[in-house]
């Protein structure tokens, strides 16, 4: 027997257990400690221990580590698991600026001017205090062997692209535990090579760290393999638009991709930038867990072609098999030949797949891809520049809904940024604008949930946004029909019930994901505030109160 020192809790105890055997649960180190909650997992170090116990929770988190042949290690719940339910807590390995940024400040990676450089390496900070922190030390003794940054044009586009690569390298003298964490991802070698973001780093990240830094004590291949570890299973933060930051977590590294996740992360914006994987639905034991890569939204054209890029696999789901997208329809579109097919492709999983209605007219891949990018990209050109133009996203959508399925991603995309707007006016109510535009809403707002509710079911904060600004617009017209006598107090009764139903799920939603911005909050005190009314209005004997401007 051997005493092993565990933390369980903010303090160290002693716990006498046997000494275990085999490797740490995830690494391959030598375990030394076993957890004293459980006495089943055993690990390298308390570090490492904390991926399964931490602080603050009173079980063992409800996973291990498991392999599948031709997918690699994934994580696996080790019994059932509500909704909402923590599954895992972890800090990131490494944090740093996105690949192409405006200046950022490297210590605390909030956006910043270029007043203050480092004297050192030269890059921008918030002030002395950021640039002398002894997170930026080692890395500043490197980056100040090369030519300060040029922080303007393309110089910019090339200043940020060693940060990362060159944390994760510095890990393995800083903190060779943390690095352990790393040395098991995958990188893709044989797939990126050659590849256009291949080259550049070849020459921006490999040749500038070793010749422009001198940093011969990594070779190429250590480099590369910094470099591809972050670039297939990195995640983005937050994007701040001209800059932003992104991470790589131990856990979520090992997390499989389902164009169904069951799955959420909630990562903390601000430092030390935490990961919380929460259960976006009931899961039973054995259940792989797993989460989107991509927005769920996407249609499978755009979907399958990106998850073939940026992580080297083809997706196979019952999703991506089904031409109608088990329902959801958000590759679906309009025939333009008999006006009341569908379009769909007839070998979902062929990339260069015709395009068939059940009239017999045909569009190649091409065509449809064409349309379907060009649309995208208008939807990311207006969210860009004036993404509060009501008037351009309803002139969009007139001109979308001739060719696409009303739950197709490009439907979706536009009903995600106009819904919050629609309807909405400093100083104005609902009975301000026009009841074809509030009615024009809620068509949005019910194709957009009705894809959300297959996609993204569960746990997901653009299901309680779209759930809160469709019941805000319903409740107003629900009035109108009550006061007109278009239905009855049985009718309306049922409305208001199932409308105080889904303000409850948007509530649990948010207190489970978390607030972190303006409309957030406004979405959740709307949830309860529009709970209130609705609980008074069951009470209402006769008709509601006038309206205007109903035309």
């Amino acid at each position: 027997m051997v005493v092993d020192h565990v933390s369980t809790n903010n303090s160290t105890t002693n716990t006498i257990n046997p000494k275990p055997e085999g490797q740490c649960f995830i690494c391959s180190e030598l375990a030394k400690l076993l957890c004293q909650k459980c006495e089943k997992v055993a690990f390298c170090s308390e570090d490492h221990g904390r991926l399964h116990y931490r602080e603050g929770f009173a079980q063992c988190f409800p996973y291990r580590v498991g392999c599948t042949d031709g997918v690699g290690r994934q994580l696996v719940t080790t019994r059932d698991v509500i909704k909402g339910e923590v599954i895992y807590v972890e800090d990131p390995i490494v944090v740093g600026p996105t690949q192409e940024c405006a200046p950022i400040c490297l210590c605390c990676l909030r956006a910043i001017g270029t007043s203050y450089l480092c004297r050192g390496c030269g890059y921008p900070f918030c002030d002395e205090e950021c640039a002398a922190d002894p997170s930026h030390r080692l890395e500043c003794q490197v980056l100040s062997n090369a030519t300060p940054p040029v922080l303007g044009g393309d110089g910019q586009r090339n200043a940020y692209h060693p940060i990362l690569p060159l944390r994760l390298l510095l890990q393995q003298s800083q903190n060779p535990t943390r690095a352990r964490l790393a040395e098991q991802l995958m990188d893709h070698k044989e797939e990126r090579k050659g590849s256009d973001y291949w080259v550049f780093s070849e020459e921006h990240v490999v040749k500038f760290l070793r010749e422009s830094c001198k940093q011969t004590q990594w070779t190429n291949e250590e480099i590369r393999n910094a470099i591809g570890v972050l670039e297939v299973n990195g995640y983005e933060i937050k994007n701040l638009q001209t800059c932003g930051y992104r991470g790589l977590f131990p856990l979520t590294s090992l997390v499989s991709h389902k164009c169904i996740p069951n799955c959420k992360m909630v990562l903390n914006t601000e430092a030390p930038y935490t990961n919380k994987m929460v259960a976006g639905q009931d899961l039973k034991a054995g259940e792989e867990i797993a989460i989107s890569y991509l927005r769920p939204s996407m249609c499978s054209l755009i979907r399958r072609k990106a998850i073939k890029n940026g992580w080297y696999f083809d997706c196979i789901c019952s999703r991506c098999c089904d031409p109608t997208e088990l329902g959801s329809h958000t590759n679906t579109l309009l025939c333009p030949a008999c006006r009341a097919g569908h379009l769909l492709p007839l070998h979902p999983l062929d990339y260069d797949s015709v395009w068939l209605c059940k009239c017999g007219h045909q569009e190649t891949s091409q065509a449809v891809t064409e349309l379907v990018e060009g649309f995208l990209e208008e939807v990311k050109v207006l969210y860009e520049n004036d993404r509060y133009n009501a008037a351009q996203w309803l002139d969009m959508f007139d001109r979308a809904k001739v060719y696409f399925h009303p739950q197709h991603e490009v439907i979706s995309e536009i009903a995600k940024w106009v819904l919050p707007i629609l309807g909405r006016g400093h100083g104005k109510t609902l009975s301000d604008f026009p009841v074809s535009m509030i009615k024009t809403k809620v068509e949005l707002g019910i194709n957009y949930l009705a894809v959300l509710d297959i996609v993204e079911r569960g746990i997901s904060k653009f299901r309680a946004k779209t759930m809160y600004e469709l019941v805000d617009s319903q409740i107003y017209l629900a009035s109108l029909d009550f006061r007109d006598g278009k239905c009855d107090r049985a009718a309306i009764k049922l409305r208001i019930k199932e409308f105080i139903f889904k303000m409850d799920e948007v509530t649990n939603i948010m207190s489970v994901l978390g607030v972190n911005s303006g409309y957030e909050e406004m979405v959740v005190r709307g949830a309860a505030s529009l709970k209130m009314i609705s609980q008074r209005l069951l009470a209402v004997p006769d008709k509601f109160g006038s309206t205007k401007n109903e035309s």
